[in-house]
């Protein structure tokens, strides 16, 4: 038996130290041998975790209990997206499935995650189709065609409206065909303080429509449509701190992105992000500079996707990665791409406070020195008094637990 898990960059980890340990006993009662179970990190094309970071994660009593000599492997795994996967064919509507050989190798997989909201589909879901995914599964399943569109920049998590949805219901339903079993999700929705709420175990797509209801709940919100959304960035980000121009463009779109019904912000409306963006990519993130050099030579960022293989197969950001909790080679393409989704959703985005005005502008954003001069840009792109002008300020957005919108 595997148990897979979302890594923390998606998961709060009160949830798995608490949904992890009652699985393992619940296996033991059935029969199940503690030396024939397994955790796996599902980090898809993030970076693998340390062995301290995998600690803090599962707790020290899980920890231990799998890997009792630290300095072995034991029985916790991190996911690897450039090796040991398995092809199983493509999705009808023309995604590649090529995922971690666990699927295949384990009598039982069972995936604990994480529902909380999301600027892609409303929720997470469907945890191996994108955390045991590799580099190749997501050269589509993250493409330009289905990841970057305006089908797929919302908070909707149906997948008749979403086509990033869609596509991964699809490829969750090939990999359940091929290796002929059922994934068993434990899907846990957290609040403030990443406290569980309640928590669901089933199959997908039928599990969805329980969790994605009862979520909505707790993190759906009211709201009209807005000309203007300022939004605070703290420094340390998911993927890299704000310093990172790729990951505070990608920080500064995911409000405006959260939406069900119509977008929230007004067609020619403006982002204004309040930040500090001095432009220092951490040494975990080796491939972003290259990737932005790509992005400032090519006319249009489609074309960066040419260099995907190349990306994936430079031995240097292999290297970096396999042995130096790096992330993946292709993850820094996966992340300029959003320069130009940030484009698609708002008329500009300001960046104000300590920025590097350069290394905003090459982004496509603008970059301004303060907050009041931030709005008197804004209002002239816009051209409204701001007395006319519907504003909506997001201090504190990315504290949990982060809202969607339902805009009216």
């Amino acid at each position: 038996v595997t148990i897979a898990f979302d890594d923390q960059l998606k998961s709060p980890a009160q949830a798995l130290k608490v949904i992890i340990p009652v699985v393992v006993d619940e296996l033991l009662k059935a029969g199940v041998n503690e030396e024939n179970i397994s955790l796996l990190c599902a980090s898809g094309t993030h970076c693998k975790r340390r062995p301290h970071e995998l600690k803090a994660l599962l707790g020290e009593q899980t920890y231990q209990r799998f890997r009792p000599f630290s300095w072995r492997e034991g029985r916790i795994y991190n996911h690897d997206c450039t090796e040991g996967t398995i092809y199983l064919g493509e999705t009808e509507i023309g995604c590649e499935v090529d995922h971690n050989s666990v699927l295949v190798k384990s009598d039982l997989l069972i995936y604990v995650g994480t529902i909380y909201p999301v600027s892609y589909g409303g929720y997470p879901g469907q945890g191996i189709v994108i955390g045991l995914a590799s580099q190749r599964a997501l050269k589509s399943l993250h493409s330009y065609d289905v990841f970057r569109v305006g089908g797929a920049l919302s908070g909707d998590f149906r997948p008749e409206k979403n086509i990033y949805r869609k596509h991964k219901l699809a490829v969750n339903e090939k990999i359940e065909k091929e290796i002929g079993k059922k994934v068993f999700y434990i899907d846990a929705i957290t609040g403030p303080g990443a406290k569980i709420v309640k928590v669901f175990a089933g199959h997908a797509p039928e599990l969805e429509k329980k969790t994605y209801r009862e979520a909505d709940t707790y993190f759906l919100k009211k709201m009209s449509q807005k000309d203007i959304v300022v939004i605070g960035l703290p420094h340390d980000l998911s993927y890299d701190t704000s310093d990172n121009p790729l990951i505070s463009c990608s920080s500064a779109r995911r409000s405006v992105s959260g939406w069900r019904n119509k977008p929230l912000l007004r067609k020619g409306g403006v982002i204004i992000a309040l930040a500090q963006c001095t432009g220092r990519i951490s040494p975990r993130r080796p491939s972003d500079s290259e990737a932005l050099r790509l992005y400032r030579e090519e006319f249009e960022a489609t074309y960066l996707w040419d260099y995907f293989d190349a990306f994936a197969n430079n031995p240097e950001y292999l290297y970096k990665y396999r042995y130096e909790y790096a992330y993946s080679p292709v993850h820094g393409m996966l992340m300029v791409q959003g320069l130009d989704t940030l484009k698609r959703v708002a008329r500009q985005t300001i960046f104000a406070g300590d920025v590097n005005p350069g290394v905003i502008r090459e982004t496509g954003a603008m970059p301004a020195r303060n907050f009041d001069e931030a709005l008197a840009k804004a209002l002239e792109i816009i051209g409204k008094d701001v007395k006319d002008t519907d504003i909506l300020v997001l201090p504190s957005y990315f504290h949990d637990p982060k809202p969607l919108f339902e805009v009216e």
